[in-house]
């Protein structure tokens, strides 16, 4: 176990974040078993370190396992837990990657009912909301989704100065005592651009060109199709080949078009098949529904839109094979994936693009006009290219204030 000691004390010393998120202000451990999951590049393993940080950092009483480690192919993580118990009085284990680990929602288990003393921290991919399967975690387990940065977190980090978190009712209302220190803010709309090329994930702080930065997310995509999935899922090496065409496709295609019947007609595959790979696709984070508001059926059958899970990822793949960004597609997929980040439901809208609560929204540019929404109560036009908001027309960059 010493091995895993060494490797947590080194980057307890070298990983610390290079933003104070919310998030870390927010997470209280008032639950034994706790699971943060989020798509690959969010910081899930910053945060984890970053929390032992502040509540155990000159103690033994806490410790960091990475669950791909290699000390995993002659040790099993029940094991390492006895141990850290009875010999440093354990009190807090964070285990990082934890469905890279073979039999993990096993283990976790029996971890639990073990050690009652114990609490227990863990990172994971997206799609391990399926914990409430087999041995039955979801009566122990308590799930936290973390995302990347949102524009506010973006803009803070751009400017060293703090912005507020906004609600729907507030930017809809176009309140300017909320948001009059906003539309003072130098290049906020250059800021926003710049945001749907590379603000996302925090790993762009760190890297010094786009080129870099876009083989990442390339890299990401890839682990996440050919690791994660492949082993979570197991499935065959040309079905995963699959997987990455079909992120390619929605990555090139009109705003959010669903088309799942030309999609396995292009693949040669049947549309069960394709249809449950969009849905696993979604499950780990690469992809986003825009569903209809609708009970009763498949949730793929609800998607009315599908798109990549955020902007960095649509503008790295197109960069990557030489297409032009659709920028209809940024503007929406940044407004769909600013509101649901922030606990919203989002659903697709047929007199404008999209509805939240009891508001209807259309999404466009500065030209974009009211026309199909003008007999639409409670409608709005969000428009990106404007700093102010008046009337029913509402800044695009507002949204982004939302977490």
């Amino acid at each position: 176990m010493e091995p895993l000691i060494d490797i947590y004390k080194r980057l307890l010393n070298e990983v610390f974040p290079l933003y104070h998120r919310t998030y870390y202000d927010t997470f209280h451990m008032d639950h034994r078993c706790i699971g943060v999951v989020g798509a690959r590049g969010v910081g899930k393993t910053t945060f984890l370190l970053q929390f032992l940080r502040q509540q155990y950092e000159n103690s033994d009483k806490g410790l960091y396992i990475s669950a791909d480690n290699l000390y995993f192919a002659d040790h099993t993580l029940i094991e390492t837990v006895d141990k850290f118990v009875k010999y440093y009085g354990g009190e807090l284990i964070c285990i990082d990657e934890i469905h890279r680990y073979k039999n993990w929602n096993q283990e976790l288990k029996n971890i639990y009912d073990s050690y009652p003393s114990l609490k227990i921290l863990f990172s994971g991919s997206s799609s391990i909301d399926l914990i409430k399967g087999k041995y039955d975690l979801s009566r122990r387990v308590l799930l936290r989704p973390l995302f990347g940065f949102s524009f506010r977190e973006y803009l803070e980090i751009q400017t060293g100065k703090s912005y507020p978190i906004l609600d729907i009712d507030t930017i809809v209302r176009n309140d300017m005592k909320s948001n009059i220190k906003l539309e003072t803010v130098p290049k906020i709309l250059g800021h926003l651009h710049q945001y749907w090329e590379n603000g996302y994930y925090p790993t762009s702080r760190s890297i010094e060109t786009y080129t870099a930065f876009q083989e990442t997310l390339l890299n990401i995509i890839d682990k996440t199709v050919y690791e994660d999935i492949s082993a979570f899922y197991a499935l065959k090496t040309e079905n995963i080949d699959s997987l990455k065409k079909i992120i390619y496709f929605y990555a090139t295609s009109e705003p959010g078009t669903m088309n799942i019947n030309k999609l396995a007609k292009s693949l040669q595959k049947d549309h069960a098949t394709i249809t449950q790979y969009v849905q696993i696709l979604r499950d780990t984070g690469l992809l986003r529904f825009l569903l209809i508001n609708k009970t009763g059926h498949a949730l793929v059958r609800n998607a009315e839109k599908i798109y990549l899970d955020n902007t960095n990822l649509l503008y790295a793949i197109n960069a990557g094979i030489g297409k032009e960004i659709h920028i209809g597609t940024v503007r929406e997929l940044f407004t769909i994936q600013s509101i649901e980040q922030a606990a919203y439901r989002v659903f697709y809208s047929r007199d404008g693009d999209i509805c939240v609560n009891n508001y209807t929204f259309e999404i466009g540019g500065l030209s974009k006009e009211r026309t199909q929404l003008k007999n639409i109560e409670n409608s709005f036009v969000i428009k990106d290219d404007i700093v102010h908001g008046s009337g029913r027309s509402i800044p695009l960059y507002l949204f982004g204030f939302l977490r």
